[in-house]
């Protein structure tokens, strides 16, 4: 008799739990968003398809180098010496053609950490979810602007610029070479007037010695002179004492 009054007790306790909870979400406002006619507001700092201002790109590669599953790759080529790339929009000198900028999105993690290395701010992440492709081939994106003529165009420019600063490093060392030779030879001839000249200058030399050689010898023999008439002296005076 007990269990009948417990198991009543306990269904009716079940029902009216469950519809205490319909009951309440009965009159809260719908959640569900009709998408795609509407979307949610995503925060400022989303973390979704990553984007490239081309315009402000440096070539500095510090992204490639700061992505953890190498999904970013960048090539460059040097610029000539009468290229001018002009600046980016934070100031900073362009000093390289990019000539490839791809990114593949099938790898990216998402981590943002390629943004914040960047010194001009060209890398960032946009608003943007809706890029399902069929084929991860497409999820390959490339961001540099330069066609195939121009890479090879200033590919052909710099081989050029290089070839003629080894020319002309060559042709100074050459020059270098020569005039260092020049001078050895010159240095050689220099070289028999000096032995002449030392020559001379040891037969003065040996002169000089011989005079004052004799200058001494004969001080020697005063001082010999003045010590005998000393101790003649000195003998007198003890003879007449």
């Amino acid at each position: 008799m007990l269990s009948f009054f417990q198991e009543t007790y306990h269904t009716f306790k079940t029902i009216f739990t469950g519809m205490g909870v319909t009951w309440r979400h009965l009159f809260r406002p719908a959640v569900t968003v009709q998408y795609p006619e509407e979307r949610d507001v995503l925060p400022e700092r989303v973390r979704m398809k990553l984007d490239v201002n081309i315009d402000d790109c440096i070539g500095c590669r510090l992204c490639e180098r700061a992505c953890p599953v190498d999904c970013i790759e960048i090539g460059t080529i040097k610029s000539t010496d009468d290229d001018d790339l002009g600046e980016t929009s934070t100031g900073h000198k362009k000093k390289l053609w990019v000539n490839q900028f791809d990114i593949d999105l099938a790898k990216c993690c998402y981590c943002e950490l390629c943004v914040h290395p960047c010194p001009t701010d060209c890398i960032f992440m946009v608003p943007d979810y809706e890029y399902s492709v069929y084929d991860r081939d497409n999820l390959l994106f490339s961001f540099s602007d330069m066609t195939p003529e121009q890479i090879e165009e200033a590919q052909a420019k710099l081989e050029k610029e290089e070839e003629e600063k080894r020319r002309k490093k060559e042709e100074a060392r050459l020059a270098k070479k020569k005039k260092a030779e020049e001078k050895k030879e010159g240095g050689s001839e220099d070289d028999g007037g000096s032995k002449a000249s030392a020559g001379a200058g040891k037969s003065d030399a040996s002169t000089n010695a011989d005079a004052d050689a004799a200058k001494e010898a004969r001080r020697a023999e005063r001082e010999a002179r003045r010590a005998a008439r000393k101790a003649e002296r000195e003998a007198k005076k003890k003879s007449d004492s």
